[in-house]
């Protein structure tokens, strides 16, 4: 019931667009896929035997796991050039002082240090933070890592044209393949971290935080205090501390 009384004192806001909601979702399920693909060609837990031409489990996950790299490659470009096409709730904005005023904020929140919560239309500082360590860095660097080792396997083809300098620059394959196989775990205590503050956000604030990457929608409310900088609640505003 208190939920209810809630929303109908929120405003409700469309925050996550179309292409933003289709890049988290090819997003999550091409995480998913590499991660649990990539741990079984790293130990390989179910053996078969007998010829490769009908036994071909492992050049089929294999396959599987470069198929499903080249999708995650495809929607990054995808969400790099909605950076700029997108609303004010696609950009990151770490260059900005309000930021880490935020992110300070939204710290002690988080860790339960104060009950008051710094109000976000989008994401705040923390998410922010989180998406260009684990999407855009640690995403990108898994990329070409995992480009370059299957490149060796066509000394001649193009993904060696593009990425053949990797692996002299980190003075052997093997040491790829430790960061790239190393980064991936990365991605499982991202995922941790990320669903717990979305779910704690949505159950405690009452913003449709969860709802919202479905239908694009969230709610702001008088349950959040002021924000450090001044938000307009519409679609159109440039002073919002979200990405």
């Amino acid at each position: 019931m208190e939920r209810s009384d809630d929303l109908l004192n929120s405003k409700r806001i469309y925050v996550w667009q179309i292409p933003i909601r289709l890049f988290h979702w090819i997003n999550a399920i091409c995480i998913s896929i590499l991660f649990t693909t990539g741990l079984y060609i790293g130990n390989p837990i179910v053996g078969v035997h007998g010829e490769a031409a009908v036994n071909f489990l492992m050049g089929n996950i294999r396959y599987l796991h470069f198929a499903t790299a080249m999708i995650f490659t495809a929607n990054m470009l995808f969400r790099f050039y909605w950076f700029f096409a997108g609303n004010e709730y696609s950009k990151l904005t770490f260059w900005r002082l309000s930021f880490w005023q935020n992110f300070y904020a939204a710290s002690r929140y988080y860790i339960f240090l104060t009950k008051k919560h710094p109000s976000n239309i989008g994401h705040n500082s923390i998410g922010q933070l989180f998406y260009l360590l684990f999407i855009w860095i640690i995403g990108i660097t898994m990329i070409i890592t995992g480009m370059a080792m299957r490149a060796g396997e066509a000394p001649q083809g193009v993904l060696n044209w593009i990425f053949g300098w990797v692996v002299p620059t980190f003075d052997g394959e093997y040491n790829i393949r430790i960061l790239h196989h190393s980064l991936a775990w990365g991605y499982a205590f991202f995922i941790i971290g990320h669903l717990y503050m979305v779910f704690r956000q949505d159950m405690l604030e009452k913003d449709g935080t969860v709802s919202s990457i479905i239908n694009g929608y969230k709610f702001i409310g008088t349950s959040t205090e002021p924000a450090l900088t001044p938000i307009r609640l519409d679609e159109g505003s440039s002073h919002s501390s979200s990405c």
